[in-house]
């Protein structure tokens, strides 16, 4: 077993230092929050390095015999949060190993041999060595890692000592930025180190406000806060996260407001390889945030390689801070705002309402609540026109308050892009574009443009938008629901299931539809059937009728002609005024061709195009209409059709 470490040293391992006389423990310099308990049986491990440290020396130690306290519980809680701190595993330990029955080892190792002939290089004598910086609020704080190679001629033998114990220890801090081109980066969330979880909005503002400035940097893709969001408090490596975002590099960092004193750590990693680029720590007063934030933004954004400075957008001069209750608000309610469900919907609508009351200079409030009240009006509550007229104001007032706010550009499109303003499919296309002019990062704009191309049957198009709008926010369910339709809707079935499969929280019931006519159309009927009853058994008034018009077109495809009819009617009763009624329609025109049906499937299939659904293409090669290919009065229907697809392919 290694010699104990004298308590009195800073110990280093991996990419972490473990200071014992002051108890803290640090990454890159920058301080990691963990409580006394996991740290302290931190140090016990350190101390006896490569050997075993017993469960009954860490009770001896952290809990004596006159401490009333259940022993197992506390242990196992304090190993657990020193893992978390270390992004450590313990089915696959880099640091901490555990011994069944016997207790646990530090396995890492501890304070590396220097390169023969140097000593090695500590973070305050790098501190020391170089020039200190300037923080926003005009103090001088070193930066641990931001490395200025100043040589003059006679110190040049000292800095190449410096420089070669430097190498020994971080030889990522000299590799060429060439070699690590930046393509796509993720902000996540900085954690909160005020010690009061009250204070958690601060940290997320200043997550949102990095995520939304870099993704003004023109060529890069920056991954979208609500993905992003998935990782709080995770316990997975960075190489697992980078890979499941699709990214190169991502920010990380921590954020604390004390006695009116703003306090930012953030660093940017290179993935592969684990290169640290850069790291840095700010300071202001409370009342400097929107510069400080956009001091940080600037920083990072010239280390990953723009070329200029970022525009903020707003003149910070003028700029009204938000008011901190206001933001939390707003922050809570993006898992909610656009999912199509009433539970979804209420919360949404509940949280921004309750913001903009708070604080009504509040824009990007008022744009999500315009999404929110949409889709209340729409794919919740049917046709009823007091919150469209609700969703017409807060646009307005999004736009007054920010006309450069790409946001509400998208919660107008897909406003006018609705059966209450007649699908107005060219307006709505150009506020989508209008919006990535403004945030080429949005994915939401991407995201709906799609949807928009799915309808009126550009699907290569909309293939291309859904594309980047996964690239920037891969675990949001409506963009993968939106992938499954444009597969869906090119005939690619078994693909589209799976594609669809992960996405039912987006909209239940019109999930249900679409996977059932996915199955319908690979000859899974009876299996689209179960499903359809074994929905229905949980929502049985099947708001929309979506779900009776998908049973008639089962029903038709089975020969049971009667049964298919009942159900033709209670769909069209139910979804009258429904925002996706145009599918409905398009299922009642395929029941009725089935069934031979030529006038009655023509009349509805015509209906579908004119209530939104112009896909000429998926008119063209769907199997349920082949009995009316010959139709002369189809045949003219679809040289119209074509004649309309063609204009939107040359004008979208």
């Amino acid at each position: 077993m290694a010699a104990p470490v004298r308590p009195t040293q800073t110990i280093r391992f991996g990419d972490f230092e473990a200071d014992l006389q002051a108890g803290q423990l640090r990454k890159h310099g920058f301080r990691i929050k963990l409580q006394e308990q996991p740290f302290q049986v931190l140090a016990m491990l350190l101390e006896r390095s490569g050997g075993v440290v017993t469960r009954e020396a860490l009770r001896q130690r952290l809990w004596p015999a006159d401490t009333f306290v259940d022993f197992d519980h506390g242990l196992n809680n304090a190993i657990n949060r020193l893992r978390e701190a270390l992004n450590d595993s313990a089915d696959a330990p880099r640091f901490i190993e555990t011994l069944p029955r016997r207790g646990y080892r530090f396995i890492g190792e501890v304070e590396p041999k220097p390169v023969s002939g140097s000593q090695p290089v500590t973070a305050r004598e790098l501190a020391a060595a170089l020039p200190p910086q300037e923080s926003v609020a005009g103090r001088h704080s070193p930066s641990t890692r931001r490395i200025a190679w100043v040589a003059s001629v006679g110190a040049g033998l000292a800095l190449a000592g410096l420089a070669w114990g430097l190498v020994a220890r971080r030889p990522w801090l000299f590799r060429s930025n060439a070699a690590m081109k930046i393509h796509s980066v993720a902000v996540l969330p900085l954690d909160n180190l005020s010690g009061d979880p009250s204070q958690e909005y601060f940290a997320d503002e200043i997550t949102d406000a990095l995520t939304t400035s870099l993704a003004q940097i023109h060529g890069l893709r920056v991954i979208s806060r609500t993905s992003a969001l998935h990782y709080r408090g995770t316990r997975k490596l960075l190489p697992e996260i980078a890979k499941e975002l699709g990214v190169d590099a991502v920010v990380e960092g921590s954020a604390s407001r004390e006695n009116g004193v703003i306090h930012v750590n953030a660093q940017l990693i290179y993935v592969p390889g684990d290169s640290h680029i850069w790291a840095h720590s700010y300071e202001g007063a409370g009342s400097s945030l929107a510069t400080l934030e956009s001091k940080i933004a600037n920083d990072l954004a010239l280390k990953i390689g723009a070329t200029t400075p970022l525009e903020s957008g707003k003149d910070l001069s003028k700029a009204v801070r938000v008011n901190p209750e206001a933001y939390d608000l707003y922050l809570r309610s993006e898992p909610y705002y656009g999912r199509e469900t009433p539970e979804a919907t209420d919360q949404a609508i509940r949280l921004l309402e309750k913001s903009v009351q708070i604080d009504p200079q509040f824009a990007p409030a008022y744009a999500a609540l315009t999404t929110a009240y949409r889709d209340r009006g729409f794919g919740v509550e049917i046709n009823d026109p007091r919150w469209i007229e609700k969703a017409n104001g807060t646009v307005r007032k999004a736009l007054a308050l920010d006309p450069s706010l790409a946001e509400a550009y998208v919660s107008r499109g897909y406003l006018l892009w609705s059966r209450a303003n007649g699908w107005s499919v060219e307006r709505a296309v150009s506020d989508y574009r209008h919006a990535l002019e403004l945030n080429p990062n949005l994915a939401e704009a991407h995201h709906q443009l799609a949807n928009v191309y799915n309808h009126v049957g550009l699907f290569d198009r909309a293939d291309d938008e859904i594309k980047k709008a996964v690239g920037l926010d891969p675990l949001n369910p409506a963009i993968r629901f939106r992938v499954g339709i444009n597969l869906l809707y090119r005939g690619k079935y078994d693909e589209s299931l799976i594609e669809l499969h992960d996405s039912e929280g987006f909209n239940p019931s019109f999930w249900a539809f679409q996977t059932s006519f996915a199955l319908q159309h690979l000859g899974r009927s009876q299996e689209a059937q179960e499903k359809l009853d074994r929905y229905l058994r949980v929502a049985p008034l099947d708001p929309g009728g979506s779900l009776a018009a998908m049973q008639a077109l089962v029903a038709a495809d089975a020969g049971n002609a009667s049964l298919a009819e009942r159900k033709i009617e209670e769909a069209i009763a139910k979804g009258k005024g429904y925002q996706h009624f145009h599918h409905v329609l398009y299922a009642v025109a395929s029941t009725y061709a089935l069934l031979d049906r030529r006038e009655q499937a023509l009349q509805y299939l015509r209906e579908a195009a004119d209530d939104g659904f112009p896909c000429y293409p998926l008119f063209e090669h769907d199997s349920n209409l082949n009995h009316l290919r010959n139709n002369p009065r189809f045949l003219t229907f679809m040289a119209e059709q074509k004649k309309q697809w063609e204009y939107f392919r040359e004008h979208l």
